[in-house]
């Protein structure tokens, strides 16, 4: 019997994507930083006192694994995990849009010449099905359910972002990546040891 698995993981997948995604956001904004935050660095004495007088918006992306299958199928499967749509709905109640992104590759080597991406929201409600299988040159063709939260170019991306995306400061956005955390392990108290495990989103500060 196949099976699916991934051959890669997510943080070869954030080196490649990244870069990517940050070169959409330049378009519009002068300043785009992306951080994978810790409460003690960004969110530590230091950084709060030398960017207090910074306002900025966020928008998070959680890097997704392409998975295939052991049967020799050329198809690409997505797995959006439930952790990740509760992150992504505690970002967006706080005004932070959060996306996922999956570099549509079947290899390593494919990682290296700016892979084509799928950039997806994460409004998923939770009855609807989590497991995809895209068509490799065929992404059009996919589930319907998965279709409608594709943002099919880098103007959708900065309508999402222009629609939806408040203003923090250094305070609150630290804040706001604690709450989004917690909310993405269903806890409803803030724990530093929680913070540390499962999946975080790369954040990128826009200004």
């Amino acid at each position: 019997m196949s099976k699916v698995t991934s051959f890669v993981g997510e943080h070869t997948v954030e080196l490649t994507i990244v870069p990517i995604f940050k070169s959409i956001l330049e378009k519009k904004f002068k300043f785009v930083v992306p951080i994978f935050p810790w409460m003690t660095r960004e969110g530590g004495s230091i950084s709060k006192l030398i960017h207090k007088h910074d306002e900025f918006k966020i928008i998070g992306l959680y890097p997704r694994r392409p998975k295939l299958s052991t049967s020799g199928n050329e198809n690409i499967f997505l797995k959006i995990s439930g952790q990740i749509i509760y992150g992504a709905r505690g970002g967006q109640a706080l005004g932070i849009p959060i996306i996922g992104g999956l570099p549509l590759v079947r290899n390593l080597w494919e990682l290296s010449n700016n892979p084509q991406c799928l950039w997806l929201k994460l409004d998923f409600d939770d009855h609807e099905q989590l497991n995809f299988e895209i068509i490799f040159d065929k992404i059009d063709k996919v589930e319907k359910s998965l279709s409608k939260r594709i943002l099919k170019s880098n103007i959708e991306i900065i309508q999402l972002i222009d629609k939806t995306a408040k203003k923090f400061n250094i305070d609150g956005a630290i804040e706001a990546f604690g709450k989004i955390k917690m909310d993405s392990m269903n806890l409803d108290f803030y724990s530093s040891f929680a913070y540390m495990g499962g999946y975080k989103p790369i954040y990128f500060l826009l200004k």
